[in-house]
């Protein structure tokens, strides 16, 4: 005969000959009968102390088949004309540890009394949370038809023992109630109010009724439960939400074993223990919660796209979706009229009036769209979404399972549902930085000092960009500012964001800790503090930038963290410095570039041009002339691998020398000159701020004094690129080179200077050539 318990036997097995753990009756009894509901003690003991199979699913067919057996002999009792229904999570076979037990009694016409004698005493005397009913099929109508948590819990009604007839009549009811009662409607508002109390996913999340939670699998289950009852035809569920779920259930019975309680928040105090149940550690663990309840909150967005048809209620009601976006560098005018992109629909598609979605043709759209280079309305609509709260959210999620994400914006990917374990953390790593985007938003718009501020950046798309990459460099070990440093130059860059943008993006996200931990761990009494400061922001507009932004992160990072006390101390922090800086207000203006706009002709457009200048240092215009700025910047603009040697236009006795500034860069331009017989009469070595050195040398043949021949200069230009990609060594023939050097009397002699001045030391070398 088959076994109709596979895992309650598996269960019994492994408690061996002795039984197991015993089982004690409830407080207050003074003897004990043995108990039908005695043997499901036992196992729910035993699971406690070691899960059955995979924690989840296993565990809860266990339990579950554990509370079958006890309830058909309970139900053994009844007569005839009455039945053991199981209910809620129970009747869907998701009994946890340590959850209630949902069950009711459908009779015919017996007495209430007899039948709660039978079934409901034995289950309160053993001490279970019953939750219970006892009723007719009309009596269920009635119910069902008043309350929506009695209809969905009809819907997972499942026959234990007694009349099926009598079960029979009781679905058919409920399907009838459900022809005429679509649940969507309520699921939604219940999903709205679920984002509603947590609009951001957290790590103390409620695995049964927080936001991507087991909840809204419920719900995804009772809509397909519905189209089967009525004859429609039902979407199976998708491996990802299967894994989800069972992650989910997974964990709560961690939780329950850990807590021995029915605990369902994933609280700091319990996650050693409850990932000690499950043979992981904490962070694989927290891990696989984020991404469960990720996938549940995306499962959420597909199934039910008008959830956002409200306006989002961290933005303010009443208020527009988007953001406005200010750029401090001119919008060319062909980014308003540009074909539909990726990032326009999405835009699009994030302030439709009847939900955040795409429809089919714009999904497949995304779906086969192949790599290119970002437009100008694609970088405008990408700051556009992060400045629209949910919506902005649930598009970005889409993009994300499209593949779009990975394919352009890669190092999101560590990141998007990466746990943060501090107790000071209220989110994983994606939802903060989304979170913080929206704080910035509403320092921006928020009237007031910061307000102000923001005015005096000018620019909502820099600070944007600052809040929603702070923390991009997480969740990979080492120094996560520095790491995020690196990562957002690289995104910036190949989404085509200026090298001013992107300087002081990268600067922002580097920085981004110092302010707040200056004003809570030093003297910010001290001078020599504020001073250390003032030389690590350089001047008010980075200053600027980097107070909103350490406001938002703040903010955005839990309650613990944002305080009177701390904004007092950082107010005070941000006002020395400013001092420190000795600036009155207004940050400088971006240099006149009107002249070499002029030059440009049909050439790059305003903003490239207006991007370069003002990523250059200071002094950048006193000497270099418009057709100067325009070779660099098309240079740069060209620039795809570790270096570029271009040759004047105008003047064969310039080069220009960019790439990737780095330690050792002009170390090795000098040695490729020197190797190939390149003298250096004169230099201007400049750093863009996005890091892209710019050094500009006039040169001449090292033995003749004539011009260096074109040829020379693209063998210099290949060895570059080798030495910075493979370690290409120039000193055999620097050496070969120097022998046919006349040597000067009594050898090669060298003197160093050096002197002191301000920030920098000046060295004067002087020598034999």
């Amino acid at each position: 005969m088959t076994d109709p318990f596979p895992e309650l036997s598996a269960v019994r097995q492994s408690l061996g000959p002795a039984g197991g753990v015993p089982w004690r009756p409830a407080v207050g009894r003074l003897d004990h009968i043995a108990s039908p509901v005695e043997p499901f003690l036992d196992v729910r003991a035993a699971i406690i102390t070691a899960r059955v199979g995979d924690g989840g699913t296993d565990t809860c067919e266990a339990l579950t088949a554990g509370l079958d057996e006890a309830l058909q002999a309970l139900g053994a009792a009844l007569p005839a004309d009455a039945a053991v229904i199981a209910l809620g999570g129970y009747g869907r076979r998701e009994q946890c540890i340590w959850s209630d037990v949902d069950v009711m009694v459908l009779h015919a016409d017996a007495d209430p009394e007899s039948l709660a004698r039978s079934v409901f005493y034995p289950l309160w005397d053993a001490g279970l949370k019953v939750g219970h009913a006892i009723r007719t099929v009309p009596e269920s109508h009635e119910a069902g038809s008043a309350d929506l948590e009695t209809l969905t819990s009809l819907l997972s009604a499942r026959l234990i023992s007694g009349d099926g007839g009598l079960y029979d009549e009781l679905m058919a009811m409920a399907t009838d109630l459900v022809r005429t009662r679509p649940l969507a409607s309520r699921l939604v508002a219940e999903e709205r109010e679920r984002r509603r109390r947590d609009p951001y996913p957290t790590m103390t999340a409620d695995l049964k009724e927080g936001r991507g939670a087991l909840r809204a699998h419920q719900g995804f289950w009772w809509e397909r439960r519905r189209a089967q009852l009525i004859g429609l035809a039902a979407d199976a569920p998708g491996p990802d939400e299967t894994g989800a779920r069972a992650a989910l259930l997974a964990i709560r019975n961690a939780l329950h074993a850990a807590a021995g309680r029915p605990l369902d928040r994933f609280l700091h105090d319990v996650r050693d223990q409850a990932a000690a149940w499950l043979d992981t550690d904490v962070p694989s663990l927290a891990a696989t919660l984020t991404e469960a309840l990720h996938t549940g909150d995306r499962l959420a967005d597909r199934r039910w796209p008008d959830l956002h048809v409200e306006r989002d209620p961290m933005i303010g009601f009443g208020r527009r979706i988007f953001g406005a976006i200010r750029s401090r560098f001119s919008v060319p005018e062909e980014a308003a009229t540009a074909p539909d992109t990726v990032l326009t629909l999405a835009v699009r598609a994030a302030g439709r009036k009847t939900g955040a979605w795409f429809d089919a043709t714009e999904e497949e759209t995304i779906r086969t769209a192949s790599p290119e280079p970002w437009t100008p309305a694609d970088r405008e609509a990408f700051v556009t979404l992060l400045s629209a709260g949910a919506r902005g959210r649930t598009i970005f999620r889409l993009l994300e399972e499209f593949g779009w994400v990975d394919q352009e914006f890669p190092q999101w990917g560590p990141v998007s549902t990466a746990p943060q374990l501090a107790p000071f953390h209220d989110h994983p790593v994606g939802a903060h930085l989304w979170r913080t985007a929206d704080e910035m938003r509403s320092l921006i718009e928020g009237g007031g000092e910061t307000g102000m501020i923001a005015a005096e950046v000018g620019s909502t798309e820099e600070l944007l960009l600052a809040a929603f990459l702070h923390d991009i460099g997480k969740a990979r070990g080492g120094d996560h500012a520095n790491v995020g440093a690196d990562l957002a130059a690289s995104f910036l860059r190949s989404a085509g964001f200026g090298p001013a943008t992107t300087g002081v993006v990268v600067d922002a996200v580097r920085h981004h800790l110092v302010l707040s931990e200056t004003a809570t761990r030093r003297d910010i009494a001290n001078p020599a503090v504020i001073g250390e400061v003032a030389i690590l922001t350089g001047d008010l507009r980075r200053l600027n930038v980097l107070y909103l932004l350490t406001i938002a992160d703040l903010r955005a990072t839990g309650t613990t963290m944002w305080s009177p006390w701390r904004a007092t101390l950082l107010r005070t922090l941000y006002q020395r410095v400013q001092e420190a800086l000795k600036v009155g207000g207004a940050p400088p203006a971006t240099p006149d570039v009107q002249s070499i706009l002029e030059a440009a002709g049909a050439g790059p457009d305003d903003r490239a041009v207006e991007e370069h200048v003002a990523a250059m240092p200071s002094d950048y215009l006193e000497v270099a002339s418009p057709a100067d700025v325009l070779w660099h910047l098309e240079v740069a603009a060209g620039l795809t691998g570790p270096v570029a040697v271009s040759v004047d236009p105008t003047d064969p006795g310039r080069v220009l020398v960019a790439g990737r500034d780095r330690a050792g860069f002009l170390l090795a331009v000098s040695r490729a000159f020197t190797a190939n017989g390149v003298v250096i009469l004169d230099a201007r070595l400049r750093t863009r701020s996005d890091g892209i050195a710019l050094d500009t040398f006039r040169v001449c043949d090292d033995r003749t004094g004539d011009e260096v021949e074109p040829g020379r200069w693209e063998t210099v230009g290949r060895q570059l690129v080798d030495a910075f990609s493979t370690g290409y060594d120039f000193r055999p023939a620097i050496r070969q080179r120097a022998e046919t050097y006349q040597q000067s009397p009594g050898g090669p002699a060298l003197e160093v200077r050096t002197r002191a001045a301000s920030l920098s030391t000046l060295v004067e070398v002087r020598g034999a050539d």
